[in-house]
């Protein structure tokens, strides 16, 4: 067994979705359907297989679960620490979280990153940090960044726009995501200051994708 398997702990081989996770995704898809329009631009763009960092905005706490309703692989996603507790563990155990611990520079959870990574996951991950509550950027943490220039992996930029309120679907309204296109980060990348231009970047290019081709083909 490789160094990288020997980290992951045995979870399953890249991309296989447990028939539990499955329903899951085709329950809150139903459910976000129903009660908010939920329309995914761009679904086409998702590469079916390989090492793969999708970065997101996070504007709210529904964010993770409606990435993995949009990205129809199984994701492995990178999560503050504090989130670990009582009632939620399980949940962000079941979507295929790890805790980062920001205080203590996050290095162990670069390296599971990285190993889940040489392994051919995807890997899920919001640049901003925390979740915000507004349309607007803020500072990005470079580690999207980190991890594409160290793992050689491209860069999925997704954007969720926010969740209209409940039975949104009667009065019209509808929730979007968009995909775009990957992003191969330049390998040649060194510093602090390049990783953080080049973070800034992606997030920049996330929060474009609602006005780039917002009705786009593919749309369901």
């Amino acid at each position: 067994m490789s160094g990288g398997a020997a980290l992951l702990g045995g979870r399953r081989t890249p991309g296989e979705m447990s028939p539990r996770y499955r329903l899951f995704r085709r329950v809150m898809t139903l459910l976000c359907r129903v009660l908010f329009g939920f329309t995914l631009h761009g679904a086409d763009r998702v590469p079916a297989e390989g090492p793969l960092i999708v970065a997101s905005n996070h504007g709210q706490y529904a964010d993770p679960v409606l990435v993995c309703v949009a990205v129809p692989r199984r994701l492995q996603w990178m999560a503050k620490k504090q989130l670990f507790v009582f009632p939620f563990r399980k949940f962000f155990h079941f979507i295929g979280s790890f805790p980062v611990d920001r205080e203590g520079g996050g290095r162990g959870a670069i390296r599971a990153a990285l190993a889940y990574l040489a392994e051919g996951w995807a890997l899920g991950i919001f640049p901003e940090g925390t979740h915000k509550g507004d349309e607007t950027t803020k500072a990005t943490k470079s580690g999207v960044v980190v991890l594409a220039v160290r793992s050689g992996a491209p860069v999925l930029p997704v954007y969720v726009s926010k969740l209209p309120g409940p039975l949104a679907r009667l009065r019209g309204e509808k929730h979007h995501v968009y995909v775009g296109e990957v992003v191969q980060i330049d390998p040649g990348l060194r510093g602090g200051a390049a990783y953080r231009e080049a973070a800034d970047e992606v997030m920049r290019s996330i929060y474009a994708l609602p006005r780039q081709q917002p009705r786009r083909a593919g749309a369901r």
